[in-house]
Protein backbone atom coordinates (compact mmCIF):
# COMPACT_ATOMS: atom_id res chain seq x y z
CA UNK A 1 0.00 0.00 0.00
CA UNK A 2 3.03 2.05 0.71
CA UNK A 3 4.72 2.00 -2.57
CA UNK A 4 1.07 2.53 -4.35
CA UNK A 5 0.60 5.95 -2.11
CA UNK A 6 4.16 6.90 -3.26
CA UNK A 7 3.79 6.51 -7.05
CA UNK A 8 0.16 8.21 -6.60
CA UNK A 9 1.80 11.12 -4.69
CA UNK A 10 4.61 11.74 -7.09
CA UNK A 11 2.04 11.25 -10.11
CA UNK A 12 -0.08 14.27 -8.89
CA UNK A 13 3.16 16.41 -7.86
CA UNK A 14 4.49 15.88 -11.64
CA UNK A 15 0.98 17.69 -12.77
CA UNK A 16 2.15 20.72 -10.53
CA UNK A 17 5.90 20.98 -11.44
CA UNK A 18 6.62 23.78 -13.99
CA UNK A 19 6.56 22.08 -17.72
CA UNK A 20 10.33 23.55 -17.36
CA UNK A 21 11.09 20.76 -14.74
CA UNK A 22 9.20 17.96 -16.79
CA UNK A 23 10.68 18.43 -20.80
CA UNK A 24 13.85 19.79 -20.49
CA UNK A 25 14.42 18.26 -23.44
CA UNK A 26 11.18 19.45 -25.53
CA UNK A 27 11.93 23.22 -25.25
CA UNK A 28 14.70 25.49 -26.49
CA UNK A 29 16.11 27.65 -24.09
CA UNK A 30 14.18 30.94 -23.49
CA UNK A 31 15.47 34.04 -24.73
CA UNK A 32 14.52 37.16 -22.88
CA UNK A 33 15.02 40.65 -23.35
CA UNK A 34 13.43 43.84 -22.51
CA UNK A 35 10.42 43.92 -24.64
CA UNK A 36 9.81 39.87 -25.61
CA UNK A 37 10.65 36.63 -24.38
CA UNK A 38 10.83 33.54 -27.53
CA UNK A 39 11.86 30.35 -27.60
CA UNK A 40 11.60 27.36 -29.87
CA UNK A 41 9.42 24.30 -28.29
CA UNK A 42 8.20 20.65 -29.32
CA UNK A 43 4.28 20.16 -28.90
CA UNK A 44 3.55 16.42 -30.51
CA UNK A 45 4.63 13.88 -32.85
CA UNK A 46 2.47 12.04 -35.69
CA UNK A 47 3.48 8.90 -36.14
CA UNK A 48 1.25 7.86 -38.95
CA UNK A 49 2.50 10.92 -41.05
CA UNK A 50 6.33 11.34 -39.11
CA UNK A 51 4.98 14.75 -38.43
CA UNK A 52 6.69 16.37 -35.74
CA UNK A 53 4.73 19.53 -34.82
CA UNK A 54 6.72 22.12 -33.11
CA UNK A 55 5.92 25.87 -32.30
CA UNK A 56 7.77 29.36 -31.91
CA UNK A 57 6.48 31.37 -29.15
CA UNK A 58 7.07 34.68 -28.82
CA UNK A 59 5.60 36.78 -25.56
CA UNK A 60 5.66 41.25 -26.23
CA UNK A 61 5.52 43.26 -23.60
CA UNK A 62 2.23 45.84 -23.69
CA UNK A 63 1.64 47.89 -26.25
CA UNK A 64 4.09 46.11 -28.46
CA UNK A 65 3.46 43.99 -31.78
CA UNK A 66 5.23 41.97 -34.67
CA UNK A 67 3.85 41.01 -37.78
CA UNK A 68 2.24 38.56 -40.20
CA UNK A 69 3.74 36.83 -43.24
CA UNK A 70 2.63 39.18 -45.03
CA UNK A 71 2.10 42.40 -42.98
CA UNK A 72 0.85 44.93 -45.77
CA UNK A 73 1.61 48.67 -45.88
CA UNK A 74 4.47 49.08 -42.98
CA UNK A 75 6.37 46.29 -40.97
CA UNK A 76 8.25 43.17 -42.48
CA UNK A 77 7.71 39.78 -41.77
CA UNK A 78 10.03 37.03 -40.30
CA UNK A 79 12.77 35.91 -41.83
CA UNK A 80 13.90 32.04 -40.91
CA UNK A 81 17.02 30.49 -41.60
CA UNK A 82 17.14 26.68 -40.65
CA UNK A 83 20.25 25.44 -40.08
CA UNK A 84 21.94 21.65 -38.85
CA UNK A 85 18.99 20.29 -39.63
CA UNK A 86 19.47 16.04 -39.21
CA UNK A 87 16.97 13.97 -40.25
CA UNK A 88 14.43 16.12 -41.69
CA UNK A 89 12.38 15.68 -44.96
CA UNK A 90 10.82 19.20 -44.70
CA UNK A 91 9.65 22.40 -42.42
CA UNK A 92 6.40 24.24 -43.05
CA UNK A 93 5.44 27.18 -40.79
CA UNK A 94 2.18 28.05 -40.22
CA UNK A 95 0.44 30.86 -39.45
CA UNK A 96 -2.48 31.43 -37.24
CA UNK A 97 -5.18 34.47 -38.63
CA UNK A 98 -3.24 37.40 -37.47
CA UNK A 99 -5.30 40.89 -36.77
CA UNK A 100 -5.74 43.50 -38.93
CA UNK A 101 -4.15 47.27 -37.43
CA UNK A 102 -5.68 50.47 -39.21
CA UNK A 103 -3.07 53.34 -38.46
CA UNK A 104 -1.85 56.41 -40.73
CA UNK A 105 -4.64 55.42 -43.19
CA UNK A 106 -2.70 52.13 -43.52
CA UNK A 107 -3.46 48.28 -43.01
CA UNK A 108 -0.88 45.97 -41.77
CA UNK A 109 -1.52 42.43 -40.25
CA UNK A 110 0.16 41.91 -36.64
CA UNK A 111 0.12 39.65 -33.83
CA UNK A 112 0.40 41.43 -30.55
CA UNK A 113 0.63 40.21 -26.64
CA UNK A 114 0.92 36.53 -27.21
CA UNK A 115 1.39 34.33 -30.54
CA UNK A 116 2.49 30.69 -31.21
CA UNK A 117 3.45 29.89 -34.51
CA UNK A 118 3.15 25.90 -35.69
CA UNK A 119 5.67 24.16 -37.38
CA UNK A 120 5.40 20.75 -39.13
CA UNK A 121 8.69 18.67 -39.82
CA UNK A 122 8.57 16.07 -41.20
CA UNK A 123 11.10 13.68 -40.61
CA UNK A 124 12.86 11.02 -42.33
CA UNK A 125 13.58 8.27 -39.88
CA UNK A 126 11.53 7.80 -36.55
CA UNK A 127 14.10 5.87 -35.25
CA UNK A 128 16.95 8.11 -35.64
CA UNK A 129 18.05 11.79 -33.53
CA UNK A 130 16.32 14.76 -34.84
CA UNK A 131 17.80 17.89 -34.61
CA UNK A 132 17.40 21.00 -36.08
CA UNK A 133 18.58 25.25 -35.36
CA UNK A 134 16.93 28.28 -36.23
CA UNK A 135 18.07 31.73 -37.39
CA UNK A 136 15.25 33.78 -36.86
CA UNK A 137 15.13 37.58 -37.79
CA UNK A 138 11.92 39.69 -37.06
CA UNK A 139 10.71 43.38 -35.70
CA UNK A 140 8.56 44.38 -33.14
CA UNK A 141 7.28 47.73 -33.05
CA UNK A 142 5.34 49.97 -30.78
CA UNK A 143 6.18 53.97 -30.86
CA UNK A 144 9.40 52.83 -32.48
CA UNK A 145 10.25 49.28 -34.54
CA UNK A 146 13.34 47.59 -33.23
CA UNK A 147 14.78 44.74 -35.03
CA UNK A 148 15.11 41.54 -33.10
CA UNK A 149 17.13 37.98 -33.85
CA UNK A 150 16.90 34.78 -32.10
CA UNK A 151 18.77 31.78 -32.56
CA UNK A 152 17.38 28.08 -31.12
CA UNK A 153 18.14 24.67 -30.86
CA UNK A 154 16.47 21.73 -30.56
CA UNK A 155 18.21 18.30 -30.31
CA UNK A 156 15.62 15.34 -29.88
CA UNK A 157 16.09 11.47 -29.06
CA UNK A 158 14.29 8.67 -31.58
CA UNK A 159 11.08 10.14 -31.49
CA UNK A 160 9.24 7.01 -30.50
CA UNK A 161 11.30 7.12 -28.07
CA UNK A 162 10.59 11.43 -27.00
CA UNK A 163 9.32 12.14 -23.49
CA UNK A 164 5.94 14.20 -23.80
CA UNK A 165 4.48 17.25 -22.26
CA UNK A 166 0.77 17.51 -22.02
CA UNK A 167 1.16 21.20 -21.72
CA UNK A 168 3.25 21.80 -24.25
CA UNK A 169 0.91 20.23 -26.49
CA UNK A 170 -2.24 21.56 -25.62
CA UNK A 171 -0.57 25.29 -25.90
CA UNK A 172 0.18 24.53 -29.56
CA UNK A 173 -3.00 22.81 -30.47
CA UNK A 174 -5.14 25.83 -29.30
CA UNK A 175 -2.90 27.94 -32.08
CA UNK A 176 -2.71 25.47 -34.42
CA UNK A 177 -6.61 25.69 -34.34
CA UNK A 178 -6.62 29.21 -34.90
CA UNK A 179 -4.56 28.39 -38.39
CA UNK A 180 -7.14 28.88 -41.50
CA UNK A 181 -7.95 25.71 -42.71
CA UNK A 182 -6.55 24.88 -46.59
CA UNK A 183 -9.16 24.29 -49.11
CA UNK A 184 -9.06 23.97 -52.68
CA UNK A 185 -9.25 26.52 -55.83
CA UNK A 186 -11.95 24.29 -57.39
CA UNK A 187 -14.90 26.41 -58.23
CA UNK A 188 -13.16 29.66 -56.95
CA UNK A 189 -12.65 32.24 -60.06
CA UNK A 190 -10.07 35.22 -60.48
CA UNK A 191 -10.00 37.28 -63.20
CA UNK A 192 -8.36 40.18 -64.07
CA UNK A 193 -9.50 42.48 -67.23
CA UNK A 194 -7.64 45.49 -69.36
CA UNK A 195 -7.43 48.10 -66.32
CA UNK A 196 -5.80 45.62 -63.72
CA UNK A 197 -9.03 45.27 -61.76
CA UNK A 198 -9.24 41.91 -60.10
CA UNK A 199 -12.60 40.12 -59.85
CA UNK A 200 -13.16 36.78 -57.08
CA UNK A 201 -15.41 34.81 -57.56
CA UNK A 202 -16.36 32.35 -54.66
CA UNK A 203 -19.26 29.27 -54.84
CA UNK A 204 -22.05 29.16 -52.97
CA UNK A 205 -20.61 26.86 -50.32
CA UNK A 206 -18.16 29.88 -49.20
CA UNK A 207 -21.29 32.18 -49.25
CA UNK A 208 -20.40 33.79 -45.38
CA UNK A 209 -16.90 34.91 -46.86
CA UNK A 210 -17.02 38.48 -44.83
CA UNK A 211 -13.30 39.95 -45.81
CA UNK A 212 -10.55 38.39 -48.42
CA UNK A 213 -6.62 39.05 -48.14
CA UNK A 214 -5.06 38.72 -51.25
CA UNK A 215 -1.07 38.05 -51.72
CA UNK A 216 0.87 37.74 -54.52
CA UNK A 217 4.46 36.59 -54.79
CA UNK A 218 5.49 39.86 -53.86
CA UNK A 219 3.68 40.18 -50.58
CA UNK A 220 -0.06 41.85 -49.75
CA UNK A 221 -2.28 43.18 -51.88
CA UNK A 222 -2.79 46.53 -50.98
CA UNK A 223 -6.62 47.31 -50.67
CA UNK A 224 -9.53 45.62 -48.99
CA UNK A 225 -11.39 43.99 -51.91
CA UNK A 226 -15.08 45.44 -52.00
CA UNK A 227 -18.07 42.82 -52.19
CA UNK A 228 -20.18 43.27 -55.12
CA UNK A 229 -23.09 41.01 -53.82
CA UNK A 230 -23.00 37.63 -52.67
CA UNK A 231 -19.39 35.17 -52.87
CA UNK A 232 -18.49 38.23 -55.29
CA UNK A 233 -15.44 40.84 -54.32
CA UNK A 234 -13.06 43.44 -56.92
CA UNK A 235 -10.10 44.59 -55.97
CA UNK A 236 -7.94 47.15 -58.04
CA UNK A 237 -4.38 45.44 -58.52
CA UNK A 238 -2.71 48.40 -60.17
CA UNK A 239 -0.29 45.97 -62.30
CA UNK A 240 -0.87 42.81 -64.24
CA UNK A 241 -1.13 39.42 -62.24
CA UNK A 242 -2.51 37.23 -65.21
CA UNK A 243 -0.86 34.10 -64.58
CA UNK A 244 0.17 34.36 -61.17
CA UNK A 245 -0.58 32.08 -58.32
CA UNK A 246 -2.46 34.02 -55.71
CA UNK A 247 -3.13 32.89 -51.76
CA UNK A 248 -6.46 34.14 -50.59
CA UNK A 249 -7.05 33.66 -46.78
CA UNK A 250 -11.52 33.44 -46.88
CA UNK A 251 -12.31 35.23 -43.38
CA UNK A 252 -16.05 33.86 -42.86
CA UNK A 253 -18.42 36.33 -40.90
CA UNK A 254 -18.15 33.69 -37.91
CA UNK A 255 -14.56 34.39 -37.27
CA UNK A 256 -13.56 31.11 -38.76
CA UNK A 257 -10.58 31.43 -41.91
CA UNK A 258 -10.13 29.56 -44.76
CA UNK A 259 -6.98 29.64 -46.83
CA UNK A 260 -6.27 28.52 -50.91
CA UNK A 261 -3.76 29.44 -53.65
CA UNK A 262 -5.87 30.33 -57.32
CA UNK A 263 -4.41 30.98 -60.44
CA UNK A 264 -5.33 34.66 -62.17
CA UNK A 265 -6.89 34.39 -65.33
CA UNK A 266 -7.66 36.94 -68.25
CA UNK A 267 -11.43 38.10 -67.97
CA UNK A 268 -12.55 37.11 -71.39
CA UNK A 269 -14.63 39.95 -73.18
CA UNK A 270 -18.31 40.47 -72.81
Amino acid sequence: MTGKILVLTVAVISLFLPDSLRADDLSSRWLVDQYTKSRLFVGDYDDRTRTLHLGWQITLKDGWKTYWRAPGGAGLPPRWTWKDARNIRSITVNWPLPEKQHIFDVDTYIYHDQVILPIDVVVKDADKPVSLSLDLQYLICSDICIPRKGDYHLSLPALKNMPASAYQAALLARYRALVPTKISDQQIRVTQDRKNILQIELPDSLDSVDTVIVETADGLLPGKPGAEGQGRFRLPAGKSLTGQILTLTLILKNGAAKETKVPVKPKKKD
